[in-house]
């Protein structure tokens, strides 16, 4: 019986995410019992370390094993497996089909139906037509009115149950899998399903499992035969705010992968080219982005861009023509600093030519015996006008000028009524009277 001791073992693995010994040990059991429990396992396993076509000839398989011995709970997981590795295969539209049949088989529909339930949302043109809305709606409907019924009906009374629990984890998938649907082109194949409620049977594989030097010298999972020269394919989806785009990738080191945004251009090294070999991939945009606030995101088989634009609106394209702003970060700060130091000096310049004394005007100078030299007689007069009557103009202007409207009509008031003999900024002093004349001692006011 080692073989149970190893099928143990590999489940065990499996949970505690050791999925290389779980592959191992789980298909030594394989070969004594093709047990669906252990082939779901074995799936979750491939999914984890990026063999997804090897994930889903498992739960292909597991359907199988499990509709022979009249398990629902495994045809029930077996589906929900087939739709996890046609989503990371980026077979989209496969992937909502496996979910809606698991959720049925949860809802008590039989394991194979007269018709097959996914053929009513297929257009003419053979494309998947659920939308993420429509699911949303009816995972609301579902959990407040029917899980409980759904769960009395199957054996449980509360909405906890295994079944319901499984209806949840399908459901939840299926927004995952639609959201990414609608980044789709209309014309793309993975809008279009491809699979049967009853699936494909294939013979059970036997996995090689590489060991530690094998896996390092292997090329990364999931890349294909490709020309050496194919280049990496794109996606985009914009809205007035964001760039979304998909770079179609396999087998990227989430570590050893670098992602550097610039104003007009995103930087990659070490990501993986359809050949199979890592290089580095600038991509050119159309308009600006900020750099900060975007980000990106690493799947198995692509590395999602989430592009921040720098002013909304709709681009035109994705792709730019390689401007000027491409240059790293540190290259443009260096060359903003020069700039800066550029106006600066200049403005500089600008303000030391006008801080320069002008030269004075050329006056005539008249013949003179005078000790002090020849005088400026146009000025004569002037000194004297600038030591007493501007300073004294200028005091009375700034005082005027800074005081409060009240203070304002105070002085007006004042002044005029006293005929110029007196000055007062309090309002509510000489509101109510007649401000009187009041001459300097020794001089007599007169009323001409």
């Amino acid at each position: 019986m080692s073989h149970i001791s190893a099928a143990w073992r590999g489940m065990r693995a499996v949970e505690e995410k050791k999925y290389e010994e779980a592959i191992k040990d789980l298909s030594t059991a394989l070969k004594e019992s093709a047990s669906p429990l252990w082939l779901l396992a074995r799936s979750r396993a491939f999914i984890g370390v990026g063999r997804f076509q090897e994930a889903l000839d498992d739960a292909d398989l597991a359907w199988h094993k499990a509709y022979q011995r009249n398990q629902r709970p495994g045809m029930t997981e077996a589906h929900y497996r087939r739709a996890v590795a046609h989503y990371r295969l980026g077979h989209l539209a496969d992937a909502d089909c496996c979910c809606l049949y698991s959720m049925r088989i949860v809802k008590g529909h039989p394991a194979l139906e007269k018709q097959d339930p996914a053929e009513q949302f297929v257009d003419e043109q053979g494309r998947w037509t659920v939308t993420m809305e429509a699911v949303m709606e009816e995972a609301k409907a579902e959990s407040v009115n029917k899980a409980q019924a759904y769960g009395m009906a199957l054996g449980g009374g509360d909405q906890n149950t295994p079944q319901v629990q499984e209806w949840r984890k399908a459901s939840t998938l299926r927004l995952q899998i639609l959201n990414s649907m609608k980044k789709l082109a209309e014309d793309d194949p993975n809008r279009k399903p491809t699979v049967r409620q009853k699936p494909a049977e294939k013979a059970l594989s036997n996995p090689v499992v590489e060991n530690k030097q094998e896996k390092k010298e292997a090329k990364p999972a999931g890349a294909s035969a490709a020309p050496a020269d194919a280049p990496l394919r794109l996606q985009e989806f914009q809205s007035t705010s964001n760039m979304s785009v998909s770079i179609f990738s396999k087998g990227n080191n989430k570590e050893k992968l670098q992602v550097e945004f610039l104003p007009f251009a995103v930087r990659m090294q070490n990501i993986v080219y359809p050949a199979g070999h890592e290089a580095d991939f600038e991509l050119d945009l159309w308009g600006e982005i900020e750099p900060a606030a975007s980000t990106y995101t690493v799947t198995p088989n692509k590395v999602e861009l989430n592009l921040k634009k720098k002013s909304p609106g709709k681009w035109a394209a994705l792709l730019g023509e390689g401007k000027a702003a491409t240059k790293s970060a540190t290259e443009k700060e260096e060359e903003e600093k020069v700039e800066a130091l550029k106006q600066a000096r200049k403005k500089a310049m600008e303000e030391a030519e006008a801080a320069k004394p002008k030269p004075a005007e050329t006056k005539p100078s008249y013949p003179t015996s005078s000790k002090s030299g020849p005088k400026d007689w146009d000025k004569i007069g002037e000194e004297e006008d600038d030591d007493k009557g501007s300073d004294v103009n200028l005091f009375f202007k700034n005082l005027y000028s800074n005081s409060t409207p009240e203070q304002q009509r105070a002085m007006m008031k004042s002044f005029t009524e006293s005929n110029g003999t007196s000055l007062s900024t309090n309002w509510e002093d000489v509101k109510d009277r007649v401000v009187e004349t009041v001459p300097p001692e020794g001089v007599e006011a007169k009323k001409w």
